[in-house]
C-alpha cells in the first residue's frame, strides 16, 4: 500500500524485511508438519531460532522504532484507520519484544523444535514422562517471559493478550463460569432425553473403515463447491490440521485421514478453510503490511466454526453434500439425508477435543483454561500433576476418563509449541461465530435455506469480507466486534444456537 502519510511509507518500507521473514518461517513450519524429514529436528530448531532472533533485531532497530514513535505522536493528527492499526499493531509488537530478553526467545525457539518433536513420539507411545520434562521446561520459560511483559492482576493476562488483545482472566472467568453449568445442564436433558442426536448409528457411519484416496477427492470436491482459488490456495495433509498463510496469496491448509469416521476429515477440511478465507478475503492493499491477515485468534477461530459448524453441520449443507458423499463412501449410498445429518451432529461426551460435537467442545477448552490459568498463576498445580488433574476434570464435566495419555494430557500440540494462552480463543470463536451467524441471518433473511441448500456461498462470503475480513487487523478484536455487531464475547448466543438446534427450543 501506499499512504499519503510520508513517515508510514517509511515504515512500510523498512517493514518489508521483517515481514519476509515471517513469511519464511510460516514457509519452514509448514515444511515442519507436513514433508519435513525427523532428522531435520536440530538443525530446523537452530535456523527458526536464529529467524526469529532475526525479526527481534530488526523490529528493535533504534531507526525503525523512532519511526513508529514519529507515528505515535501524529495518532490524534489526521491517520486514518488503516494507519493508525499500522501504527497499533507495531507498537505492541516492539513493546513485547523489547520486554522479553533475547536469550528467553532463542530457548524459547529451541525447545518449541525440541519439545514438538518429544511430544509426537511420547504421544505415539502414549508416555507422559517422556514429554515431562520438555512441558517443565517450556513452561518455565513461559513464567519468565510474563514476568519480564508484566501484568497487573494475574501473569496469565500476559500471555492471554498475546493471542488476544485485551483478554484478561477476569473476563475469561465470566465467560466459562457462566458458560459452562449452561452446557453441562444442556449435555445433561439430552443425554436423559434419549435424543436422537445422542443414539449410536445403526448404520455404522462413523466405524467403518474408509477409502481414503476415495475421501480426499471427496474433500476436494467440497473445497470446488466452495469455490476456493487454486492459484492463491492449496490442501495437504497433516497429523494435527492447520492453516500457514504465508501471505494473502499464499495459503495453504492441511487435513488428516484416520481411516474411520469420515466427517473428521471433511469437518477438518471445512474448519481449515474457514481460518484461510479470512486470509484470502482480506483487502490487497493490506499485503505485505503488519494489519494483513486476521484481528485475532478468536476472530480466526469465529471463521473455521462458522464454516465447520454453522455451514457445515447444517441440514441444508449435508443435504447439499449428501450426494457427493454416497458416491465417495461406498458403505453411506443407502444413507438418508436424515441418517447423515444426525451423524454429522452426533452428540457424545468423549475424550479428543478436535472429535468434539457442538455441545461438549467448550468443555474441552474449561479444563485446559483451568490448567494454564493454575501453572501460569504459581504453585496451585505442579507439572507432574496435570495428568491426575486433566483426568479428573473431564470425568466431572464430561463424564468420561481417560484411560492413556494420548486421550488426555497428550492429545493436544499447543504445549509443546509455547502456545499458552491459545487455546481460551477457541471458546471465544465459538461464541462469535453464532453472533455472526445471528447477524447475517437478519442481514441475509434466513440464508440457510435459499443459500447454503442450492449451494450459493457468495452471499455469504460477502458478508463476511465486507463485516469481518477485509479490515486485516486494522481495528482490535473487541473494537471490531464492536463496530460490525455491537457485541462482545457473549455467550448468549451460543447458548441460544445449541438450545435451539439440539433441544428445539
Amino acid at each position: 500500500m501506499k499512504s499519503e502519510n510520508p513517515v508510514i511509507n517509511q515504515i512500510l518500507d523498512a517493514y518489508k524485511p521483517i515481514w519476509s521473514i515471517n513469511h519464511a518461517a510460516s514457509l519452514m513450519g509448514w515444511d515442519f508438519e507436513t514433508y519435513m524429514p525427523r532428522k531435520g529436528t536440530e538443525e530446523r530448531g537452530v535456523a527458526d531460532s536464529q529467524l526469529r532472533l532475526l525479526y527481534k533485531e530488526l523490529l528493535l532497530n533504534k531507526d525503525f522504532v523512532d519511526l513508529v514513535e514519529s507515528a505515535k505522536k501524529q495518532k490524534e493528527e489526521g491517520l486514518n484507520d488503516v494507519e493508525k492499526g499500522i501504527v497499533r499493531v507495531l507498537d505492541r509488537n516492539i513493546t513485547r519484544q523489547m520486554k522479553i530478553p533475547k536469550e528467553l526467545t532463542e530457548a524459547e525457539s529451541l525447545e518449541r523444535v525440541r519439545g514438538n518433536m518429544a511430544w509426537r513420539q511420547a504421544r505415539e507411545k502414549s508416555d507422559f514422562m517422556m514429554y515431562e520434562p520438555h512441558l517443565k521446561k517450556m513452561i518455565e520459560i513461559k513464567k519468565q517471559i510474563a514476568e519480564k511483559i508484566g501484568y497487573e492482576k494475574h501473569p496469565y493476562d500476559a500471555l492471554l493478550d498475546e493471542f488476544e488483545e485485551e483478554l484478561t482472566v477476569d473476563d475469561l472467568d465470566k465467560i466459562f463460569g457462566a458458560l459452562t453449568p449452561k452446557i453441562q445442564k444442556i449435555l445433561k436433558k439430552l443425554v436423559d432425553s434419549g435424543s436422537p442426536f445422542c443414539k449410536e448409528e445403526s448404520n455404522n457411519l462413523g466405524k467403518l473403515k474408509y477409502d481414503i484416496q476415495k475421501v480426499g477427492e471427496l474433500n476436494r470436491e467440497i473445497l470446488t463447491l466452495l469455490q476456493y482459488d487454486t492459484e492463491r490456495f492449496r490442501m495437504d495433509v497433516s497429523t494435527h490440521p492447520f492453516t500457514e498463510a504465508m501471505g494473502l496469496n499464499d495459503v495453504r491448509i492441511t487435513t488428516r485421514y484416520e481411516g474411520t469416521d469420515f466427517k473428521r476429515s471433511i469437518s477438518s477440511t471445512i474448519h481449515e478453510c474457514g481460518h484461510a478465507l479470512y486470509h484470502l478475503q482480506c483487502d490487497q492493499s493490506l499485503s505485505v503490511t503488519p494489519v494483513e491477515g486476521g484481528s485475532s485468534l478468536a476472530l480466526h477461530e469465529s471463521q473455521s466454526r462458522f464454516w465447520e459448524n454453522i455451514v457445515g453441520r447444517s441440514r441444508p449443507f449435508v443435504q447439499f453434500i449428501a450426494p457427493l458423499i454416497r458416491r465417495q463412501v461406498s458403505f453411506a449410498s443407502q444413507a438418508t439425508d436424515d441418517e447423515l445429518y444426525l451423524y454429522f451432529n452426533n452428540v457424545k461426551p468423549d475424550y479428543i477435543r478436535v472429535d468434539a460435537d457442538e455441545v461438549t467442545y467448550n468443555l474441552h477448552i474449561a479444563i485446559r483454561y483451568e490448567i494454564e490459568k493454575k501453572i501460569i498463576g504459581g504453585d496451585e498445580l505442579n507439572v507432574s500433576e496435570i495428568p491426575q488433574f486433566w483426568n479428573d476434570r473431564m470425568e466431572q464435566l464430561l463424564g468420561v476418563r481417560p484411560t492413556q495419555h494420548s486421550q488426555g494430557v497428550l492429545q493436544d500440540t499447543h504445549w509443546s509449541s509455547g502456545l499458552f494462552g491459545y487455546f481460551p480463543t477457541y471458546t471465544l470463536g465459538n461464541l462469535v461465530s453464532t453472533i455472526i451467524a445471528s447477524k447475517m441471518r437478519k442481514d441475509l433473511n434466513e440464508y440457510e435455506e435459499e443459500n447454503i441448500r442450492s449451494g450459493d456461498f457468495k452471499p455469504i462470503r460477502e458478508w463476511l469480507r465486507q463485516k469481518i475480513h477485509q479490515h486485516g487487523s486494522v481495528y482490535s478484536p473487541k473494537v471490531l466486534l464492536k463496530n460490525s455487531f455491537n457485541e462482545g464475547y457473549n455467550p448468549d448466543y451460543f447458548v441460544t444456537y445449541i438450545e435451539t438446534k439440539y433441544l428445539g427450543s
